[in-house]
Formats: structure tokens, sequence, C-alpha cells
């Protein structure tokens, strides 16, 4: 189960408190009459899922509330999240106040607190939902920047507001506005399964190959310029030095030549009498280079030591989940009375040897399933701190480059030292072009071992290029919304909407439900009457939930409609909440639809949670039943008792 809402939290200046409790994976109608605030619920829970701004209506609900809060069901534990109502001139409130636990009890006002600001309580709802590290790399060419998916984005799919439920145009929230909406086309295919988990934690590595790839190369490149022509750049090295008569060796090999200036860079340098003058460049040059030396090593030992910390990570969840898988037969013993008779061979244990008490094995599961569940979310952390190491290694390595160039051309070009003709200058001159050509080198003697391993990353990196390809991504989605395109069509045959004799399926590259015709496809912007657009918003959302639910997918588990009956049913029309007056074709439709709503999240109870707002109050028992409270006779979101701050007023009406 991923989140779900518990209860909707109000807290009043004065320290009063309204709750309005729901039902985890059921159905829950909250039906009254208009102006009682029932609209603004979606914008309250939008609002604690960290909107930028508060988009709650200027009324009773921004000038009576002081906090609001959810109170949240997880995948293992509850949770509650309260954010501060914005003063009256602001659009936005920083102020979070965050507890969590296996069981949560809703705070008094006076303990409500700043514990966080927007975008801690961002990221940590992000984690709620089960989001990891992920990323959406823009197709080459497009200049966008790579989107990760957040809560954000998972909670767009989950609100159908009351403008939005009936659009043509829009199939999502927030779908308006043009960048939120090619967010959420990049997103998508996350949320769907297409790109899972493993596939991003595979493009990483796909980033750390190629990384490494061009450092090999980059080293190869290094070593033919060193080596230009055979041995010719260390014998003109050699040759300069028994000219300036640091040595009398003479050799035909590379390798000998190398070992003869090693030899040579011995010679005590106090013998040399050239020194340059106090704060020259190359003497600033020499000092950074040492410095980039001790960062290049200081880096290295870093990554090691990350990389020993992941491996013993990995050893600690291998044991964990064998602990757990131990611990998990527990359930064998539910039910049983705790006694001093082995379970197994039914003898009589002595005192001493009485078994543990089933509480207290089910207590360590949980501690272990909470301590495994901790390491898989360090997991792509400590992968994202050694990419981050690699990558300084990456730019000291360039800068020990530039250092080296610099260097070279500071000796080459000072004139000082290039037209001195004492024996001692020639000498230093020399030790210095030696030294250079020394620290140059490679550490590894030759090439082989780093031509094999070239070639070996380029593999690895052509297969796991194919593996992720756009190509199996698309094959993934088209494969996706073939299988959503079963229920999408049963539903829209279901409740007889327009062109439902033909396939419907979800067009991911413009965010709207399409009928393929045999005249072509017919988006749903081109489908008639406002009654056809709720329907498509209806089977849309229900089709994709159960999807997320199935597939255990990081999207809040629930969807919150907001009078989907409107277009039958409309406000000035509701005098009870009775449809007597309502055409009796009217009536039957309304009550297909709510009862495809009841069907569908009965389909994967308890993974489906649904808030529908309603003015309808149905004559049957399965939809009396799921009525949560009725707001009517003065009963509204926001008591008539409750006052603004500093001030003695009443609340007045809040929108329906």
């Amino acid at each position: 189960m991923s989140v779900q809402i518990l209860d909707i939290v109000l807290y009043s200046h004065d320290g009063k408190r309204r709750v309005l409790p729901l039902k985890v994976g059921k159905v829950n109608i909250i039906t009254g009459a208009s102006q009682t605030g029932k609209s603004a619920l979606s914008d309250l829970i939008d609002y604690c899922f960290g909107s930028g701004d508060c988009h709650v209506a200027h009324g009773p609900l921004r000038l009576c509330v002081a906090w609001y809060g959810l109170r949240l069901q997880l995948a293992s534990g509850q949770a509650f999240v309260a954010r501060r109502c914005p003063p009256p001139r602001a659009q936005t409130s920083d102020e979070f106040f965050i507890a969590t636990g296996r069981t949560v009890e809703l705070p008094d006002a006076k303990d409500l607190r700043q514990t966080t600001n927007l975008k801690g309580a961002t990221t940590t709802l992000t984690s709620w939902v089960g989001i990891r590290d992920n990323a959406h790399e823009p197709p080459p060419g497009q200049k966008r920047p790579a989107l990760s998916a957040t809560v954000r984005h998972a909670l767009a799919l989950c609100l159908q507001q009351q403008d939005e439920i009936t659009s043509k145009k829009y199939l999502f929230h927030g779908a308006n506005d043009h960048w939120f909406a090619q967010a959420l086309k990049d997103s998508l295919p996350y949320f769907l399964g297409a790109v899972d988990d493993d596939h991003v934690r595979r493009q990483g590595e796909l980033r750390r190959l190629r990384e490494q790839l061009r450092a090999v190369e980059r080293r190869l490149a290094e070593i033919a310029s060193l080596r230009g022509d055979g041995a010719t750049k260390a014998d003109a090295l050699l040759a300069q030095a028994r000219d300036a008569g640091l040595t009398q060796e003479v050799t035909s090999t590379r390798e000998g030549a190398v070992s003869a200036l090693r030899a040579v860079l011995k010679t005590p340098l106090a013998s040399v009498d050239v020194k340059l003058p106090d704060g020259s460049e190359f003497s600033r040059l020499s000092t950074e280079r040492a410095e980039l030396l001790q960062t290049q090593r200081r880096i290295r030992a870093d990554i090691d030591a990350a990389r020993a910390f992941s491996k013993d990570e990995k050893g600690f969840s291998h044991e964990a989940e064998e602990q757990k898988a131990r611990l998990a037969t527990i359930g064998i013993f539910e039910g049983s009375e705790p006694g001093h008779t082995c379970p197994l061979c039914a003898q009589d244990l002595p005192k001493e040897h009485a078994p543990p008490q089933i509480a207290a094995l089910r207590g360590a599961l949980t501690d272990v399933a909470s301590r495994t569940e901790s390491v898989a979310r360090i997991e792509p952390h400590i992968e994202n701190a050694i990419r981050e190491l690699e990558g300084r290694l990456q730019q000291v390595q360039q800068s020990l480059t530039r250092n080296r160039t610099q260097m070279e051309a500071v000796r080459t070009t000072n004139a000082a030292l290039s037209e001195a003709n004492a024996d001692s200058a020639r000498k230093a001159h020399v030790l210095g072009r030696i030294s250079l050509y020394l620290e140059s080198m490679p550490d590894v003697p030759d090439t082989k071992e780093l031509e094999g391993q070239a070639e070996s990353l380029r593999a690895q990196c052509k297969r796991m290029e194919e593996e992720l390809s756009d190509e199996r991504v698309q094959e993934q989605l088209v494969s996706i919304t073939s299988r959503l395109s079963e229920k999408l069509t049963e539903w829209a045959r279901t409740l007889g909407l327009e062109h439902s004799a033909s396939p419907m399926r979800l067009d991911m590259k413009k965010l709207t439900l399409v009928a393929d015709t045999l005249d072509g496809a017919v988006p749903m912007s081109h489908i008639g009457s406002a009654e056809n657009g709720v329907g498509f918003h209806l089977i849309a959302h229900l089709a994709l939930h159960q999807w997320f639910v199935q597939r255990s997918r990081p999207v809040p588990h629930f969807i919150f409609f907001d009078q989907p009956s409107q277009v039958y049913f409309p406000a000035d029309k509701d005098v009870d909440g009775s449809m007597g007056h309502v055409p009796d074709d009217d009536r039957h439709r309304v009550l297909q639809m709510f009862r495809l709503i009841f069907d569908a999240v009965e389909a994967v109870a308890p993974g489906l949670q649904v808030i529908l707002i309603e003015h309808a109050d149905l004559n049957e028992d399965w939809y009396r039943d799921a009525i949560v409270e009725r707001w009517r006779g003065g009963k509204k979101l926001v008591p008539d008792d409750w006052t603004r701050e500093g001030e003695g007023q009443p609340a007045a009406s809040g929108r329906s």
C-alpha cells in the first residue's frame, strides 16, 4: 500500500481542531449543500503535499484556520504532516510539521511547530510514496534539463477538481500548464513502470561506464602523445642530459632510456645554482601542482572507502533479508496462546527453555524489515556520492593536465632560462624537462592493460545502450497502454460513452484519451457532451490507479473526484441531495457511474482509496454506507463558531 489519507484536519487560531476521518481502501463520500467547503478539500490536500502556492479560496478556510493537516497511512506505519496557513496577504508558507511512527496520534494545536521547510517536506513525501532516485534524460537535440520525478508529479495523477473532471481538453490535474504537462509526459513512463527503479539504476551505471571509458581513452591518448615515434622523446631528453654532462648512458630502447632518465633525475639539485625569482609563475604552478596531487590522492581514498561501505551495506542487506525470512515464519503461530509446549513436537518444555513470545518475534520481524528498508533507501545515495567523487576526481585530473601544459609553456618562454649558457643553468633546464616528462608518464608500464580495459568498457556500454534504448522503453509503453486499453474500452462501453464501440487508449504524447474508430483516431477533445468528458476522466484515472496498485508503483493510492454527477445533477437543483426530480435516464447513468467507481475500488481492495465529493445522496445502501459526513443543516468544513485570528468574527460560508 502506498500513501492513503486517514484524516483531514484543520486547526483554528484559538486551538480548536476539526477532524474529517476517512477509510483506507474504500470509497469515502462527503455529500452536502453548496458553500460548505467540499471542493476546497482538494486544494487543502494539494497544499499539504507541497504545492508552491496555496490555492485554497479566500474565506473561512484562509481566515479562520491556522494549520492544515493530513494523517497518512504509509506502506509501513503512519505519518502526520501539517502546513501553516499563509497569512492573509501571502500566497504560501514554508512552515511544515511532520511526525511519523507505527501509529500516530493527532497532535494538539499547541504542539504544532515548524520541523522542516517546503523542500524538506517534499523530499520526505516523495520518499513516503516510494519514489527512488530517478532521472528522465531528454532526447538528443532537446535543451530542457533532465527531470527527476517527485511527489508533485505523482499527485497530479490523483486529483480531479470540479472544473477538471468535466474538461475535454485536459485529462490530468495541472495539465493546462504547458511546462507541467511536459513534466508529466516525461515522468509517466516511470510511474507506469516502463522505466522502473532498475532501469534508472542502470542508466546511472551506463553514465559511470561512459565516464570511465572517456578517462581510459584520455590516458591512452596521453601515452601515445608522450611516446611519439617509439623512443624519440625519451632519447632526445637523454641526449640533452649527456650534452649537459649529467650522464654518459646510451641505450637503444625506450625502457632503457626511461630508466637512465630516472637515474639522471637523482642528481642533487643543490649543485644547480639557478634560482627563479620569488613569486614567479613557475613557483605558483609548482605549488598548485602539489596541492592538486594531494587532492587527487585524498579523493581516490574517499572513493575506495565509499565502495567498501557500499559492499558492507550489501552484505548487511543480504544477512537482514535472511533473518527476515526466518522470522517471517512466526505467521504459522498466529492466534495461538503462549505456553510451555513445543509447537513442533508437542513436548513439554522446562520454564527456563520456554519459547519466545509471538509478539517479541513479530517485533523483531518489524525491526529487521524497517532496517532493510532503511538500507534500501540509503543505497542510491551511496551511488550518488561515488558518482560525485568520481566527477571531482575527473576535474582534478583535468586541472593537472592544464597545470602541466602551463608549466611547459613557462619553461619554454622563460627567456632568462632558455638563453642561459652557464653549465648550471643548462643542467637545471634539462633536469626540469626530464622531471616533467617522468611526472607526465602514466602509472601503467604499457598500454596493453588500458587497451583491454577500453575494449571491455566499449562492449559494456554498447550492450547497456541497447538494453536501455528509447526503443525498449517505447516497447514497454506500448505493452502497458495496450493492457490499459482493454480496461478503458470495457468501462467506456459499461458507461455507454460515445465511440465506445471502438477501442479506447491512452495517448501518452498528448496526455488524453483516444478512440480508434474506422475513420481514424478521435481524441477526447473532439468527442461531444460534458457527460462523455466526465466518463473519460473516470475510466482513465480508475484504470491507471488499478495499474499502479497491481504493479506497486510509487504513486499515492488515492483519487479525489469532485462532483462527477454535476452534469446530471447540478448544484442549483440540489435541495436535500435527493435525485427524485432527475429524469430516469440520467438517474440510471449516475447510478452506473458510481457503481463503476465502487467496483473498481473493490477489485483492488484495500489498495485504492477514493474520496468522492457530491451533492447527490443516492438512496442505495452501498452508497449510504460509504458516506463519511453529510454537510447540510449548518454543518460544514469550517465550523461557524471559528473566528479569525485576533478577532471575534465568526466563520462565513465556504466554497462548495
